[in-house]
């Protein structure tokens, strides 16, 4: 079995897996929707005349985001309130954010770039929607949401949150990158995606810095490069593997 699409080259291939391992000059080998291997060193045993090939020199990939908490728009017109759905849901998607649960059982769908699931159960964590959540009790584990129903929330983006938590608050990074993909998905039972490993579905992130650290002490700058979900390329442009 031959990769369908193999990521190469990548400056820092952040797992987000139990041991949090930070791989340098890494391969990520994708078969159609799954991860088929994650390495360091040679990948030719993967690649052969079809597969397609994305240089990541100087770039970091990450899991794609879990938003936990998206509530949708309360409007009098059941038209006004898809239309807001939609736009909210389409901006959070050009941020990172593949993967969203809501409590709203007609916003739930999946599609070819993001998937949103319904909440069945609450978390012993707190969701944090704004910085002074985290002033008041300053929990050691929490998750992240940028989609709570109102008008350009955050711009739909987990980065000005992060950038706060980081630079202020002095969160350290796996916390923070954590919050927004591995820990997500284990508590609502999200067992194939969230961390970066063979047999997991290729939902990725690949961001136009060296380091996550950069991502989290840039604020107002678009840095997301690509975007990969279920092992096919949309953003920049559809990559049909």
């Amino acid at each position: 079995m031959k990769a369908t699409l193999l990521i190469k080259n990548i400056e820092n291939l952040y797992t987000c897996d139990k041991e949090f391992r930070i791989l340098s000059r890494a391969y990520i080998a994708i078969h159609h929707d799954k991860i088929i291997d994650v390495g360091i060193g040679s990948y030719s045993q993967w690649i052969d005349s079809a597969t397609r090939v994305i240089d990541a020199v100087g770039e970091i990939v990450l899991p794609g985001f879990i938003d936990v908490s998206f509530t949708g728009f309360a409007k009098v017109r059941l038209g006004d309130q898809l239309r807001e759905n939609s736009t909210a849901l389409f901006a959070m998607r050009q941020n990172g954010i593949l993967t969203l649960l809501t409590k709203d059982p007609k916003i739930q769908r999946k599609e070819l770039s993001q998937d949103v699931f319904i909440q069945k159960k609450e978390v012993p964590y707190p969701i944090l929607q704004r910085e002074a959540q985290y002033k008041l009790t300053k929990p050691s584990k929490f998750l992240l949401s940028c989609g709570f129903g109102l008008p350009n929330s955050y711009v739909y983006s987990f980065q000005p949150l992060c950038y706060a938590l980081f630079n202020t608050h002095h969160v350290d990074k796996r916390t923070l990158l954590e919050s927004m993909t591995s820990l997500p998905a284990a508590c609502f039972d999200l067992n194939d995606r969230g961390n970066i490993q063979k047999g997991m579905l290729a939902d990725l992130l690949i961001l136009q810095v060296p380091t996550i650290e950069h991502y989290f002490q840039t604020l107002g700058r678009p840095l997301i490069h690509r975007m990969i979900k279920n092992g096919i390329q949309f953003y920049p442009e559809w990559m049909v593997c």
